[in-house]
């Protein structure tokens, strides 16, 4: 009877050393395929890097849809025990994921006032509510007690039933533009109406794959709340995955386009700048300065100078060459030298840097640049006035 006991004590120390160490190995895997989710949202959320953050992602997304159905499991899985340490971690954690994603989220909100959504065939702020709306449900539910937690899978699965509408997929089709949903799709608008800003692009586009990551989660929790087995949970996660990789190329495509119209944009911005600050209204100096601080701003990627000086005429009087840029003579009381370079070009080193400022001379005097000014064209930052 003795021995009986024994090894019945052995068996259920071994039995509940395996669940704790199969609970172990499932904690591991759901945190990974969350921090996973975090360094999406860290990615993607630093808009002056967004093109190269679209290539760091493509490896980060299968992690976590991979995760959303086991993190569903854990979640139910403590009825009615209540939670456990590992559970308000696995909790915490994603609450963690959905921070990072709600200051997106902010930045998001600032460019779409910017687009006309009137000249959008569907409204896209009404697929935007359904699924912020349904996934306010679902964090209500996986932050519920656990005395709370079938009530509250009643309500999401109620509330993605009634309202969701597949809208994950129509906003997928609005950023690939599939049968013109979006009648130019979502980011040609975003490009026109910002004119070619691409740091704000970059944060609409961030926005937009926040909310098909969402969408996905949505879907993926509420087929394994459903009971489908885990091959339908792969096969859509695996769609997921595909949808994301044709948004990826899609702004990738828009970014390049961005870029590739930056000297007409930057044209168009400096006549509208120079018609809207006169001469008779800025001195050269802040015009040269505060033009400068615009365009290097909106165009981040490449070293500008800016050069305005009094509206002279005649070869008598001044003589000059711009490289990649524009030269504007008589423009609103003053005339303006702009040129700009990639910031990728490689540099000229200081001797050779220093052998072409010192060889530009005054037309006039035929002497030299003042050091001052040879100083000055030997950095990065340039604008400069007469």
């Amino acid at each position: 009877m003795k021995l009986l006991l024994v090894l019945a004590l052995c068996i259920t120390g071994l039995l509940a050393g395996d669940v704790k160490q199969e609970r172990s190995s499932t904690t591991d895997h759901i945190s990974s395929g969350l921090n996973a989710a975090k360094l999406i949202a860290s990615t993607i959320s630093n808009s002056s890097s967004f093109a190269t953050g679209l290539v760091k992602i493509a490896d980060k997304v299968a992690p976590f849809l991979g995760v959303v159905a086991p993190f569903i499991s854990f979640v139910f899985g403590f009825i009615p025990k209540g939670p456990s340490a590992e559970l308000l971690a696995i909790r915490k954690l994603h609450k963690d994921v959905d921070t990072r994603f709600d200051q997106i989220d902010r930045k998001f909100s600032d460019v779409k006032q910017l687009i006309h959504w009137s000249t959008v065939k569907v409204q896209f702020s009404s697929i935007e509510q359904k699924i912020n709306a349904v996934y306010r449900k679902y964090r209500e539910m996986y932050q519920a007690p656990t005395n709370a937690l079938h009530g509250e899978k009643k309500l999401f699965i109620r509330n993605y039933d009634s309202d969701f509408q597949n809208s994950g997929i129509k906003l997928y089709e609005g950023v690939i533009n599939a049968g013109h949903v979006f009648g130019d799709g979502l980011l040609v608008p975003c490009m026109t109406y910002t004119h070619y800003d691409r740091r704000k692009c970059s944060e609409f586009s961030s926005g937009i794959l926040n909310l098909l990551l969402k969408s996905a989660e949505l879907e993926l929790a509420y087929l394994q709340l459903k009971g489908l087995s885990s091959h339908n949970i792969d096969y859509h996660a695996k769609q997921w995955k595909t949808r994301m990789d044709h948004v990826r190329s899609a702004m990738s495509h828009a970014d390049r386009t961005i870029v590739s119209k930056y000297h007409d944009q930057s044209n168009a911005d400096i006549d509208r700048y120079a018609l809207d600050h006169p001469g008779d209204k800025m001195n050269n100096h802040d015009w040269a300065n505060n033009m400068y601080n615009s365009l290097s701003r909106k165009y981040y990627w490449r070293d500008w100078m800016v050069i305005s000086y009094k509206d002279v005429t005649g070869g008598d009087k001044h003589w000059n060459k711009v490289c990649s840029g524009y030269s504007k003579f008589r423009n609103h009381g003053r005339n303006i030298l702009i040129a700009s370079v990639d910031k990728r070009t490689r540099h000229l080193d200081n001797t050779k840097a220093h052998s072409v400022v010192n060889a530009v001379h005054d037309y006039l005097t035929q002497r030299a640049l003042p050091t001052k000014l040879r100083n000055r064209l030997l950095k990065n930052r340039f604008s400069y006035s007469v």
